[in-house]
């Protein structure tokens, strides 16, 4: 499947917790949806050369061994080329291409952060669900 980032990965939200006890865990979900693209002008781009989609990432991760939590939201839309259906008939490996460079910005969200938070970076390294 050949797509285009329409726009920048936009980290709605990012939520960095340090456990008072140990807990594990990695709900990683992805969504995605449909979505109109604004031109310039304000008019509605009909998704000339294929349709829009807006793919989300929520997660809520506790990596082993649960001394912290990263949870959040992050998403970005793209353009399926020549592709003009709902999504729903989309394969898995096509979810996990759209959603993989979304998944990178947590890990290197997470790894950034525990670099300076616990002065010793963590590396992520999960798949979502789909």
């Amino acid at each position: 499947m050949e797509f285009e980032k329409e726009t920048p990965v936009m980290v709605r939200a990012f939520h960095y917790d340090l456990n008072d006890e140990p807990k594990v865990k990695n709900e990683v979900n992805v969504a995605f949806r449909k979505a109109a693209r604004q031109n310039e002008d304000g008019t509605t781009d009909e998704g000339e050369g294929g349709s829009y989609f807006e793919v989300s990432v929520v997660f809520d991760v506790a990596p082993s061994p649960g001394e912290f939590s990263v949870s959040g939201q992050i998403s970005q839309i793209v353009k399926l080329k020549d592709y003009y259906g709902d999504g729903q008939d989309l394969d898995n490996s096509d979810y996990k291409i759209l959603s993989r460079p979304l998944v990178e910005y947590i890990e290197t969200l997470t790894y950034e952060v525990t670099q300076v938070a616990l002065d010793q970076p963590v590396n992520l390294n999960f798949q979502a669900n789909f």
